[in-house]
């Protein structure tokens, strides 16, 4: 029962890491679960226990913070969207990003370089 428990948290864990460094995937909870060959139920609980989030929540919020470095770089929320793969940018990457960010890409870009401005 300890080594179950055990390779669950592990598979958590690991979950968690492959979307840190791969921001933009696609894969939904349930294939995350597959490929790191554990129940998605039981991975769930332990997930939100370790992020304080859902698997898909930290998958938004961690694209979103992708996309978030790309406007910052001089990519227009266009290209931004595309590239996180939003093809319906204007309503449904906006969306996103606010539920992340609480303001809109364009607003929020503003409010960081003038914060960015503020601290030179």
């Amino acid at each position: 029962m300890i080594s179950k428990q055990s390779s669950i948290n592990d598979a958590a864990i690991s979950i968690k890491e492959f979307i840190d460094a791969n921001p933009l995937n696609k894969l939904s909870a349930t294939e995350l679960a597959a490929k790191f060959r554990v129940n998605r139920y039981k991975v769930l609980p332990i997930f939100k226990h370790l992020t304080g989030a859902t698997i898909q929540h930290y998958k938004l919020k961690k694209c979103m913070e992708e996309a978030g470095n790309m406007l910052l770089s001089g990519m227009t929320v266009k290209e931004a969207a595309i590239e996180c793969g939003y093809q319906e940018y204007h309503n449904n990457f906006t969306r996103s990003f606010k539920k992340v960010y609480t303001i809109g890409p364009e607003e929020w870009v503003k409010k960081n370089l003038i914060e960015k401005k503020n601290q030179l």
